[in-house]
């Protein structure tokens, strides 16, 4: 990703809150066939200053081959809008995007024990799902179509480009026709970098 300064976030409470609040990510490796993606929930652990996501793919998915030692990013997006140049005192002004990202890479490990990673996944299930209430024989046929795996983060890149680069009541513009709109998140991400 590519980082500027005034954008660049490091901390990692910011970072774990957007992981969490929106855990459907993307896997990304580089195999024999090229670049792979898949489109999966995570689950991320932090004990001190490392993160840990975690995750599961579908057996016969091709990136369960990098599961032991191939390398992977794990992109979260979290929220963004567009920013019209209208917004701004400041002219002339171009249009742009708000958003926040974190990428997190590091070296893909296999699990071969998938009970931690569905329990931190169902924690999301309104209804209390708990794959220990299924039958026997339907749970070990779900768990053995699945292969498991931790990514621990050997290298965290993070993005909050909320408005910081312009002016206060460029800002204040922004925050209100966000909030017009109905994107209060992007508009409380973008009050939050206000002075005071």
């Amino acid at each position: 990703m590519y980082l500027r300064p005034a954008f660049a976030e490091t901390d990692l409470d910011k970072i774990v809150a957007l992981v969490r609040a929106h855990h459907f990510g993307l896997l990304v490796t580089n195999g024999s066939d090229g670049m792979s993606a898949s489109h999966i929930p995570f689950a991320v652990e932090r004990d001190g200053d490392r993160l840990t996501v975690t995750g599961h793919l579908a057996a016969q998915n091709a990136q369960c081959a990098a599961f032991d030692g191939g390398t992977a990013m794990a992109i979260f997006s979290g929220p963004h809008a567009y920013i019209a140049p209208s917004w701004y005192t400041s002219q002339p002004s171009v249009p742009t995007w708000d958003f926040c990202a974190v990428h997190l890479h590091g070296v893909l490990e296999p699990m071969l024990d998938h009970n931690a990673m569905l329990d931190q996944l169902a924690q999301s299930d309104p209804g209390g799902f708990d794959h220990r209430d299924l039958s026997e024989k339907y749970r070990t046929m779900m768990l053995n179509g699945i292969r498991s795996f931790r990514l621990p983060a050997a290298r965290i890149e993070a993005q909050w480009k909320m408005s910081q680069n312009r002016s206060v009541a460029d800002r204040e513009g922004v925050i209100a026709a966000l909030r017009a709109q109905g994107q209060g998140d992007v508009a409380d991400l973008v009050a939050a970098t206000l002075p005071g």
